[in-house]
């Protein structure tokens, strides 16, 4: 292979764990997965069917987009197993941060690398004061803590740091114990990995003999039975010996629509605390603490307005302060107040466009998983029912629609069966009332003020 081929499969490389995230490049490609380029045709190359089939149903579309930015003209994309032992079994993702007691000869490489996040760097403040107690109970006492401790929040918002500050405090305070750290992709990859190779056995062993399992993302389980199925003979395994589980997600468990109501009822049985975006206060003092670390100097009327701009979550808000160092040492200028403001562009929040009843319906038939077309008819099943009044009352809420316009918005209702819908919701909500639906996993129930504030926060992004 020539040197310029060559420089164009590690770019490609490079962009496409950029695209799909380094995480899913690592699992799935990493260093057994080849590229080929030759004449405009890029070939794929991996060790067995399994692999190969994954990466065609999930990331080919991925590799060419790539594949036509690098290269231009791409005249094809292709996967190819290569020829491979008969014996040999599927090609293993790669295993979870595993920390065992090490014997007292063994070098300090051989255990794992430390996380990258640290209880003593979050900052803490309303939004997120619940959640950072509870992680620190399960740090000073693992076995005493909460069973399981689940900690759900938006993007962005400094869950995976509190998980990770967590092990790694674990491991300061108790040498001996040992923990597991992985993503809910991670073990669902691994799972898949030991089904597919025969090694269930060994999959089992690996993560019900730890004294502290910490599963990041758990909501990527949603819609896999088979997956959910053996993470709750897992967490019934870990439990029955007195032994701690820590996740977390982007939605309350009861949110997670397509969770079996067995998993469901055993995660609420235990903490579930919410992290809710930061405040002014708390955004000031992470940007202070990132800028304090940076060689480039940012006036404090600069952090001000960088914490005041970008409200959305902490991810974005130090994306924004590096964007801003970036842009200054680039430019070689010192940072002011106009130069902020154009590297904080992308992340300002537009002004809000006024709601409409199709913003409406979309939050709400995503969430009950019906149809618009069952939404408009006639149907009368608890589901649709529940789902067509929390419309009506949304879209009276948040519009200035009158009671027939509603009525003919959202299928040509008579507007008296408007009215109805949402004076059964206001009665609900002044009763601090629950509300019952069923979901493929079985009967779901919640309280219509929280259900409601769910939608409410779903619609605030759409219309953006």
């Amino acid at each position: 292979m020539d040197s310029v081929a060559a420089q164009k499969i590690c770019t490609i490389r490079e962009s496409v764990a950029n695209r799909i995230g380094e995480s899913r490049f690592k699992t799935w490609f990493g260093s057994v997965v080849q590229f080929d380029l030759n004449d405009n045709h890029l070939s794929i190359q991996v060790p067995n069917a399994f692999v190969g089939n994954w990466i065609a149903s999930n990331y080919l579309s991925d590799v060419e987009a790539v594949a036509r930015d690098v290269v231009g003209g791409m005249s094809a994309v292709d996967v190819r197993v290569r020829a491979v032992a008969a014996a040999e079994p599927p090609e293993r993702p790669p295993q979870p941060r595993l920390a065992t007691p090490a014997p007292a000869a063994s070098p300090a490489g051989d255990r794992p690398a430390r996380l990258r996040g640290d209880l003593d760097s979050f900052v803490v403040g309303p939004c997120n004061q619940l959640a950072y107690s509870a992680a620190q109970s399960v740090v000073a006492a693992p076995h005493e803590a909460f069973r399981p401790l689940f900690i759900h929040g938006g993007c962005g918002l400094g869950k995976t740091h509190l998980l990770q500050g967590l092990c790694n405090g674990a491991t300061r305070k108790h040498p001996t114990l040992r923990w597991c750290y992985l993503s809910g992709e991670e073990f669902t990859n691994e799972f898949i990995w030991a089904v597919k190779a025969g090694r269930i056995d060994q999959f089992r062993a690996r993560f019900r003999r730890v004294d502290l399992l910490v599963i990041d993302d758990i909501h990527f389980l949603a819609n896999k039975k088979a997956t959910q199925q053996e993470f709750l003979h897992t967490f019934d395994a870990l439990e029955g010996c007195g032994h701690t589980v820590v996740l977390s997600s982007d939605r309350h468990p009861r949110a997670i629509a397509t969770l079996t109501e067995t998993l469901v009822s055993r995660l609420m049985a235990g903490m579930v605390v919410e992290v809710k975006p930061p405040s002014y206060e708390v955004r000031r003092e992470i940007v202070r603490r990132r800028a304090a670390g940076m060689t480039c100097r940012i006036a404090p009327e600069i952090l001000d307005l960088v914490a005041r701009e970008v409200t959305r979550n902490v991810r974005e808000l130090e994306g924004a302060l590096y964007k801003l160092a970036a842009l200054a040492s680039l430019t070689r200028e010192p940072v002011t107040p106009d130069l902020a403001r154009l590297a904080l562009e992308d992340y300002i929040i537009p002004e809000q466009r006024p709601l409409e009843p199709p913003d409406v319906e979309r939050v709400v038939t995503e969430f009950f998983g019906v149809s618009r077309e069952r939404l408009h008819s006639a149907a009368r099943d608890r589901t649709v029912s529940l789902a067509r009044a929390i419309a009506m009352y949304l879209v009276r809420k948040h519009t200035t629609l009158s009671f027939p316009e509603i009525g003919r918005a959202l299928g040509k209702k008579n507007h008296s069966t408007v009215v109805m819908a949402v004076q059964r919701m206001e009665q609900t909500l002044a009763q601090s009332g629950d509300v019952r639906w069923k979901t493929p996993a079985g009967a779901a129930a919640r309280p219509l003020a929280a259900l409601l504030a769910e939608l409410e926060g779903k619609l605030e992004r759409r219309s953006q």
